[in-house]
């Protein structure tokens, strides 16, 4: 697979680990429980985007209001206001969520439309969804569940858009979704978890499955910086003592 055929997180180490990035189109599922590392890691993913690549994105979140969660990231390096003045990162509020939640309730393949069509009328080629578990809690059931994964990942990647769906789990166990079938539909699995080590708790990313290249599935440490998401080997040397 060739570089204009992956898309860049933007976060160095990570693109070494997939061999140069995400295929493009993919819909992978980011695991990790609360205080993980996940919002950063989606929000850095879109504004890499944008910045780095002349990639706009779209982040649809379900969990909180678009002001708290600006404020939050502005205290990052790859924050950029005039990429969200601009329009080339467009944060969905959560007012406008609330209302894609009452289609999901109705019928989810409106809710694939719909966020089909903000992904079209945007222009975007990386899409967050903050989270599927939040969708997932709506339907409520395995085969909608499935089938709503499965039609959002069809309709997104004949658009080259690579997604990423948000899924929180319980901490510290090797599960990837709350109802079992996400991982099985997605195209990707990142995890992220942590360990306590004297006192110390250490975060960890790895990258469990990517479909159509080949990548290290070793654990990395994981540090949430001021920069941004580092990434390093998980060696003796790297664990605080």
């Amino acid at each position: 697979m060739t570089g204009d055929e992956l898309c860049k997180t933007g976060i160095n180490e990570m693109d070494k680990i997939l061999g140069g990035g995400i295929p493009q189109g993919s819909s992978v599922l980011l695991a990790g429980s609360s205080g993980s590392g996940k919002t950063i890691l989606c929000s850095e993913f879109i504004f890499r985007g944008a910045s780095e690549h002349d990639e706009k994105g779209v982040y649809i979140c379900l969990t909180e209001p678009k002001a708290k969660m600006i404020k939050n990231l502005k205290n990052f390096g790859f924050y950029d206001q005039k990429a969200v003045d601009d329009g080339d990162v467009y944060f969905l509020d959560m007012e406008v969520a609330e209302k894609l939640r009452e289609m999901l309730l109705l019928n989810p393949s409106t809710l694939v439309r719909t966020i089909v069509d903000v992904v079209k009328d945007r222009g975007a080629k990386r899409v967050v969804i903050d989270s599927v578990t939040a969708v997932c809690n709506s339907l409520d059931d395995k085969a909608e569940i499935r089938d709503f994964i499965f039609r959002l990942g069809i309709e997104l990647s004949p658009l080259d858009c690579t997604a990423l769906l948000i899924s929180e789990i319980p901490p510290r166990e090797y599960v990837f979704s709350v109802f079992g079938v996400e991982e099985f539909i997605s195209d990707g699995i990142v995890h992220l978890s942590d360990f306590e080590r004297k006192g110390n708790i250490i975060r960890t990313l790895q990258v469990v499955k990517m479909r159509g290249i080949e990548h290290s599935m070793n654990k990395q440490v994981m540090q949430i910086t001021k920069g941004g998401i580092k990434l390093m080997p998980l060696l003796d040397k790297n664990i605080p003592v």
